[in-house]
Parts: structure tokens; sequence; C-alpha cells
């Protein structure tokens, strides 16, 4: 073994560790025309609404969702997150709780007053509206920039206009079925115009009848669904209301042709009435409901 004289000076070079690379900064444009810039991909997410939830999931940035609503259901996984209250009633101390660089809300859902309260409070909110299917493709890619999952949000999106294409080819030609969608029977609603769910019925091949009504999800009376005697009938499930049921309530429908034809239809109402990535499974969905042969 070999000693360094005693008194030579021995100089080592210290190598630095290789720092983190620099956050790039997010700057998107919401659907409220706000501009909202953070520094980094946001790495505390909390979703104020199911369809955020899904869409967060859907593009692979669930480790950056620290909090969703109670009524964020899908994927299972999501029931794993912290719970913050409903959508309409988010408890706002629970939000900020979980110390977080992101609030991702949509217009429809959560309440401006509850915006306004985030906002001042200081935090940073996001606010998505999509009100159809491209609405839907860009508001997941706004959430892909805002996570930094560009890659996974632009794969969902390409999917997604596989299966809305593939609708589209199978619906050339058919003649539109005359139909309505039911969202609630006490009272009685239907889903009406400038709603992606009417746009989803049109692009499957159905001619949504309530798009005549005033209102995206106008009050129905039972004399207008005789009137309109839609070929098919299709009910949101959570209005709770099977065919046995609909004609004991309203027993002038018994001749209105989708009741005397066997063509009233349940369907999920999470996966139909969500903006988010499941929309063309909800697509395709309706596509088979409206063109199921009826007896």
């Amino acid at each position: 073994m070999r000693f360094l004289p005693i008194g030579i000076a021995v100089v080592l070079s210290v190598v630095p560790w290789p720092s983190p690379p620099a956050r790039a900064q997010v700057d998107v444009i919401d659907d409220a025309n706000r501009e909202v810039k953070l520094a980094g991909a946001a790495r505390r997410v909390v979703s104020l609404a199911p369809s955020v939830t899904e869409s967060l999931f859907a593009i692979g940035a669930e480790d950056a969702v620290v909090g969703v609503t109670d009524y964020c259901n899908y994927p299972p996984a999501a029931a794993r997150k912290a719970r913050v209250g409903g959508v309409i009633n988010p408890n706002i101390e629970a939000v900020v709780s979980l110390h977080p660089d992101l609030i991702i809300l949509t217009m429809e859902g959560n309440m401006r007053e509850d915006f306004q309260r985030l906002i001042a409070l200081g935090l940073q909110v996001f606010v998505t509206n999509p009100r159809s299917l491209s609405g839907i493709y860009r508001s997941i890619l706004q959430l892909g920039a805002l996570t930094g999952k560009q890659d996974s949000a632009a794969a969902v999106v390409a999917a997604m206009k596989r299966q809305e294409e593939a609708i589209r080819v199978k619906a050339v030609g058919l003649e539109p079925i005359r139909a309505l969608l039911i969202v609630s029977v006490h009272p009685l609603m239907c889903v009406g115009k400038n709603t992606f769910i009417d746009q989803l019925v049109q692009l499957a091949g159905g001619n949504n009848l309530a798009q005549r009504a005033s209102g995206s999800y106008p009050t129905y009376s039972r004399e207008a669904v005789v009137a309109d005697n839609p070929q098919v009938l299709i009910v949101m499930s959570d209005a709770g209301a099977a065919t046995e049921e609909l004609t004991r309530l309203f027993p002038e429908w018994s001749t209105i042709l989708a009741v005397r034809g066997h063509c009233v239809f349940r369907i999920d109402s999470d996966l139909v009435s969500r903006p988010g990535p499941r929309a063309t499974n909800a697509l395709e969905s309706l596509f088979s409901l409206l063109h199921t042969p009826c007896q």
C-alpha cells in the first residue's frame, strides 16, 4: 500500500450530482377564457367533477390526483382517493387541506360561488366545459398538458376518434330514428339541444325529438311524448323507471310506437352523461339501442 508523503496537499475533484430537469412552464386557456399558468406539470390535483376524474385516470395522471368528489366512482381506483364532498357542494376546507397546485371544475356541474371562493383563496383553478365530442377531445388534451401527460392524452383522443368514425360509417344511409332520452320522470325531463348527448344521438343515427323544445334539458309534458310518438325511448338509469313503471305513470304512452314495439331501453347514466373518455363508448351504446330491431 502506498502513502503520500507528509506535507503534500491532496486535492479532490468533486463532481456534482446532475440537477433535476427544470419543470417546463404550462400555459393553457380554459373554457372560461382564462389563462391558467403553472410553473410546471401539476403534481397535486383536485378534481371536482366525475368526468374530469375519469379523464385524468384515462391519460395516466392518477398519481397526481389527490382529491375527488363523492360521485367520482369510475374507474374503481378513484375510490381510493381522498373525498372532498359533492359536485355542487364541495367541502372547500377539505380541498384546501390537500394543498393542491391545481383544482379542476366544470361550468355545468359546479357552482360559480365555489369557483369564486377558490379563486379568492389564491388557488389555481382550471375550468372545463365541453359541449361536443370535439370539446371533449380538447378538454382531454388540455388535461394532458396540465399534468405532463400530453402523449397519453393524444393516444386517448386518437382512440376515441377512431370509435367515432366507425359509428359515423355505420350510420351512413340509415333512416334517422325518432327518439327521446328521458333524464327524469319527476318532473318529466328530456335531453334537449346544445348538449353533447344530443350530438351523440345524432351521430348514432337518431332524431332527438326534444331538440324543438327550449333549453338543454327541457321539462316535457306527457302529452308531448304522445304527440311526438317516438320510435325509441331511452331512459337514464338514475331516472329509475322501467317500461312497466312508465306505462303505469303515463298509461296513454301505451299507444306510442316505442312502447308498442318494445323499444324502451335503459342506459347507464354515468356512461352517457359524463363528457369524458367514455363518451364514444356511450355513442356505441346509443347506436346499438337506436337500431335494435323492435317487435
